[in-house]
């Protein structure tokens, strides 16, 4: 394990993933796909109206923290991917997924990271159909998730004034949970402290509540995953839905209170945290309110956070005052 993958070369790399994976596959699936995930280009079946495609970029220096292992960076591929998919109320169904590797990982180290792939596609129930493998001097990964919607597909731009904003799960972890790794001394408990670290290390997605928000798709009027913080999502929102505005109340955010003790310490504001960062992987919807509280008991991890308005604003409500939400977070190749 500890060869160097330049020793194996494109080839060898190749067949050993391709022999975990098939070592996961049904007995019994379609023996054409079967045939065809070792070739240059895999067959999908779809016998729904729309197949949704998105494709994500994870590249060593900027998403991977270097706490991250191996096979967290694996973990992490796939679930940027898949996020995309399930953020339009589609079912992922496989992926596509490409590495440029530095000629000195360790073969250790690779089946690390082709672990924990297969392992999120496991969890995701997902099947991992293809891909590349190049050189370069760090780690590049790139996906291509594939899913499959019918009319029940839900885009980013049919939102109605007076729709309720709801959130899958807490907010601002991920942000804090860097801030951990750079200080890890902060009076915290070890349980609290872990399961923040893992929030940037682990991200994990809100699958049980897509599943069910899948069975009242005509309660959602708009829906986004938050990668890039709740203050961009909502710009782009704001961007697509023309004079509808956003107000967000501060006291219905969820998140840990030791984001509280974590910002302090580090002389952040604590909406720097939940609205500026990112990497919760949550989903961002806006719903019809009657029809909410009509399955409302259905929905205990669903977290209302504010409501659309007509007034092209995003304002965030604090302790009875209101303030503009500025539109920041982190952006590609911007300095």
């Amino acid at each position: 394990m500890n060869r160097k993958i330049s020793q194996l070369g494109e080839n060898e790399l190749i067949r050993i993933l391709l022999d975990k994976r098939d070592s996961l596959l049904d007995d019994d699936m379609d023996s054409l796909l079967f045939e065809s995930y070792h070739d240059d280009a895999a067959l999908i079946e779809n016998d729904s109206k729309y197949t949704v495609l998105s494709s994500d970029m994870l590249i060593e220096h900027s998403h991977f923290p270097s706490e991250m292992s191996y096979f967290q960076m694996g973990c992490k591929i796939v679930t940027v991917n898949v996020s995309d998919i399930i953020s339009c109320n589609a079912t992922c169904t496989s992926i596509l997924i490409s590495m440029a590797l530095p000629p000195e990982l360790t073969l250790g180290q690779y089946m690390q990271l082709t672990d924990g792939i297969l392992y999120k596609c496991r969890e995701y129930d997902v099947r991992l159909i293809g891909g590349d493998i190049n050189e370069n001097s760090e780690v590049i990964l790139s996906g291509t998730a594939i899913g499959v919607i019918d009319n029940n597909v839900k885009l980013q731009n049919n939102i109605q004034e007076g729709n309720l904003i709801a959130v899958t799960g807490n907010l601002g972890s991920p942000a804090a949970g860097l801030d951990l790794l750079n200080n890890d001394n902060m009076d915290i408990p070890d349980k609290e402290k872990k399961s923040i670290i893992n929030s940037i290390l682990e991200p994990n997605l809100p699958m049980d509540i897509s599943q069910t928000l899948k069975k009242y798709p005509e309660m959602i009027t708009g829906m986004t995953d938050i990668t890039d913080g709740l203050a961009v999502e909502l710009g782009h929102l704001s961007d697509k839905n023309k004079n509808i505005g956003f107000e967000i109340y501060f006291d219905k955010l969820p998140y840990n209170s030791y984001l509280n003790v974590i910002a302090k310490d580090n002389n952040k504001d604590i909406l720097d945290y939940l609205l500026h960062f990112g990497e919760e992987f949550e989903l961002l919807l806006t719903l019809d309110e009657d029809l909410y509280e009509k399955y409302e008991s259905e929905f205990e991890k669903l977290f209302i956070i504010g409501r659309t308005t007509n007034t092209d604003n995003i304002i965030l409500i604090k302790d009875n005052d209101k303030e503009f939400i500025k539109v920041k977070g982190y952006e590609h190749l911007k300095g």
